[in-house]
């Protein structure tokens, strides 16, 4: 079986000021974002990784860093970065919880159709790429244990790929650098844990 602890970045600056933080807005960790990764890494010391990918966007890569070394060989890989929220990247989320409201539950919680008005990606999309991904690990570390370094979204869509939830509205995004544990075999997928 393959295992994948899987971490959200960080705090980022973004994160900080409250702005909507997708593939174009890509700002680094806060001191506090570093302090977390920190935490995440200490957490997970006793692990030895076959391999490390990462978002290449630089609240993640900077989050792998720290967890893994800076010496180690992280791989960046496109189909984890986050989910992209099209012409809302980079608005504050309060004015977007305001103005689009139909799209938001009342823990401000994405609703599915977003992107028929903000023209970013489908749910589906993103988890085409992560099934892409997790079969592609599968079949080169059958038996690795890998550290997945990526964002709140698109980590809860892991989530659901894995659990058909359906309705994301039940589920929050993991807390930056959150720890969700995911162990893959040809035919199963199973959750573990989720945003420790």
């Amino acid at each position: 079986m393959t295992i994948l602890y899987v971490v959200r970045h960080g705090q980022s600056v973004a994160n900080s000021k409250g702005i909507m933080q997708g593939t174009k807005i890509d700002t680094p960790l806060t001191p506090l974002g570093r302090q977390q990764a920190q935490a995440t890494k200490e957490h997970l010391s006793g692990i030895s990784y076959d391999h490390v990918v990462a978002s290449p966007l630089l609240r993640a890569h900077e989050t792998a860093q720290i967890i893994a070394g800076n010496d180690a060989n992280i791989h960046l890989d496109d189909r984890l970065k986050e989910y992209d929220y099209g012409d809302w990247d980079g608005e504050l989320e309060a004015t977007l919880w305001d103005k689009y409201q139909q799209y938001f539950d009342e823990h401000h919680n994405l609703l599915a159709g977003s992107w028929e008005v903000s023209h970013g990606d489908t749910y589906d999309q993103v988890k085409d790429r992560l099934v892409s991904l997790f079969d592609e690990l599968v079949a080169t570390y059958p038996d690795g244990k890998i550290l997945v370094v990526s964002h709140g979204f698109t980590i809860k869509l892991m989530a659901d790929l894995v659990l058909k939830i359906g309705n994301l509205t039940g589920l929050s995004e993991p807390s930056n650098a959150g720890l969700t544990k995911l162990v893959l075999t040809p035919s199963t997928k199973t959750l573990e844990f989720y945003g420790r």
